[in-house]
């Protein structure tokens, strides 16, 4: 599981989440609304269990998101 920084879309803060499993089979979701947009490879109990992953463990997910500072790291300065 990858996790973006937190992010601001019309309005709404949220995290983008990514699961991944070998080379081809992926879900992407939504914190905190708690719903997987797409995905490809999973089969659909896989893909609630997802839902159902990112619905109870939102504010972990949100609280290391906010960890996340990618334009420090990416310039190589500290935090």
């Amino acid at each position: 599981m990858t996790y973006s920084g937190l992010l601001l879309k019309d309005g709404e803060k949220m995290v983008r989440v990514c699961f991944e499993r070998g080379e081809h089979d992926y879900a992407e979701g939504i914190v905190p609304r708690g719903a997987i947009v797409k995905s490809s490879g999973f089969t659909e109990e896989e893909v609630r269990q997802l839902t159902v992953y990112i619905q109870d463990n939102a504010t972990d997910i949100i609280n290391r998101a906010k960890e996340v500072h990618f334009l420090n790291e990416w310039l190589g300065r500290k935090k």
